[in-house]
């Protein structure tokens, strides 16, 4: 073999030397490899007045902006009525939700339950039973703690959320799921919309009403004030409750009025109720919460028949003296005294608000005067003709006369809308086929108080290292084949 043959032999047994050692070090230089954070998962159940609701929620481990992107996966609703019912058999409101537990344990990943945070928010029901009763409040929020301990979740506690946390959060979950708090764009980067396209939330419960919304000015009453900060940016909210003027309290409110309009008969004339409808209701149950004063010298517990006349003019009358609309001098109010700027743009109104306005079919943004028609023409209705027309609603076809007029008296009258700004009222049960209410604002909010989660590390290869590897490899074989083949040339010479 010549000279210039054994040093191209020699280099190329050099390359593949050096290959082999460079594969060596990549195997000893081993790296901290990140994977994809998982998925994680939340529970809340919405303790409300009338009933209460879990809801399932899942979000990645990593977060945008500071706040985590929750999605709702599943909501089940547990049987019989809300907790604050169980005042005097606590143990039954912790029995109530294991049904709905047992769902939560077949959608969360067994080895991720024991980290699932999970809640209980209790809202105006049991903020009433506390009123009331406070030690049976604890005993019900006892026995409720008791039986979601027994499941394997995190569970975080159960509490009454305020008024004010009720409503923005309301507020939260309306613009995250209409995406009027960011939106992604084509360059891959969060943008937020221009402040006119969030919306207003108008909650309306069994026990209470919230409204909340960004009013463009300068907020007068602190109590009424809530800030938050989402996807990096500061909302400065006007948000307000007004407890007993739910649903479920306005209309024994109602009825307490006109039995105290006539104290000295067990006859109540109803003029929200449709005409020949009649009904048995006790003075116990009718003054058996906080909300409805009982008269100055109340009698013995007795029956009280309420007949229907459905009267549309005397209903309004009647529910309008529910409230206090004066506002007082230089001072812009809701009602009742409570200070409130003016409405300002787009509103969802969900919960009670869409499901009487729902049945009356009037969720279509139909214009202020077709609203107000359709209404006078259902209260004028008898209830024979109501029961013939709707024997699917009778439970509750009583009440729609009265909680029409109820809605349309606390828009108007209250939270002052008008003929401009009722057509920026948009009624509504969901937003992006998710429930609309606090428990997912609750979830966002929650996200924003963990910490980035640390990727999971592994062991492995550095992409670089293992590419550089790999083709110093292809290297060395390309080179050992050059060697074979010229020291088998070489020797045929």
């Amino acid at each position: 073999m010549g000279y210039k043959a054994k040093v191209v032999v020699g280099l190329l047994a050099a390359t593949c030397v050096f290959s082999i050692i460079a594969l060596i070090l990549s195997v000893v230089n081993v790296k901290d490899v990140f994977l994809p954070p998982r998925t994680k998962y939340g529970l809340v159940f919405d303790a409300g007045s009338t009933h209460t609701s879990l809801y399932i929620y899942r979000w990645p481990a990593d977060k945008e902006n500071g706040t985590g992107i929750v999605s709702q996966v599943a909501v089940c609703n547990v049987s019989g009525p809300g907790i604050s019912s169980y005042a005097d058999n606590p143990a039954k409101a912790g029995a109530s939700l294991k049904p709905c537990l047992e769902t939560a344990m077949q959608i969360v990943p067994a080895e991720q339950q024991r980290e699932t945070p999970t809640y209980l928010g209790a809202t105006a029901g049991m903020r009433l039973l506390r009123e009331q009763n406070s030690t049976k409040a604890e005993q019900v929020f006892a026995e409720v703690a008791k039986a979601i301990g027994e499941y394997p979740v995190d569970f975080r506690g159960a509490r009454i959320l305020t008024g004010n946390e009720e409503g923005s959060l309301g507020w939260i979950t309306v613009n995250y799921l209409l995406e009027t708090l960011v939106k992604f764009s084509f360059a891959e980067e969060w943008e937020h919309p221009q402040t006119t396209e969030v919306l207003g939330a108008l909650d309306l419960g069994g026990a209470s009403t919230q409204i909340t919304f960004q009013p463009g000015v300068t907020i007068e009453d602190k109590n009424t004030s809530v800030l938050f900060r989402l996807y990096g940016t500061n909302y400065s909210l006007y948000t307000h409750s007004y407890l007993c003027y739910g649903q479920t309290q306005a209309l024994k409110r109602l009825l307490a009025a006109l039995h105290q309009g006539s104290p000295s008969t067990p006859q109540i004339s109803h003029p929200c109720y449709p005409k020949g409808y009649r009904e048995n209701v006790t003075t116990a149950d009718l003054y058996s919460t906080p909300c409805v004063r009982a008269p100055s010298t109340p009698g013995p517990a007795q029956v009280l028949t309420v007949t229907g006349t459905g009267n549309p003019a005397e209903c309004r009358t009647a529910i309008q003296k529910l409230f206090n609309f004066s506002c007082g001098a230089n001072r812009t109010c809701g009602f009742n005294g409570v200070y409130q700027p003016p409405v300002r743009g787009q509103f969802f109104a969900f919960a009670g608000f869409y499901y009487t306005f729902h049945f009356l079919n009037l969720t279509s943004q139909q214009s202020l005067n077709d609203v107000n028609s359709t209404v006078e023409t259902f209260c004028k209705k008898n209830w024979t003709e109501l029961v013939e027309n709707f024997p699917q609603q009778k439970r509750y076809l009583h009440t729609y006369c009265s909680m029409a007029t109820y809605i349309l008296t606390l828009l108007l009258d209250g939270y002052k809308f008008n003929e401009l700004t009722w057509s920026n009222i948009r009624f509504s049960r969901q937003a992006a086929n998710t429930d609309i209410g606090w428990t997912l604002g609750f979830m966002l909010n929650f996200t924003n108080m963990i910490p980035a989660e640390a990727l999971e590390q592994v062991k492995g290869h550095q992409p670089s290292l293992w590419a550089g590897a790999v083709s110093f490899i292809v290297l060395a074989m390309v080179a050992g084949l050059l060697a074979a083949f010229l020291q088998c040339f070489w020797k045929t010479k």
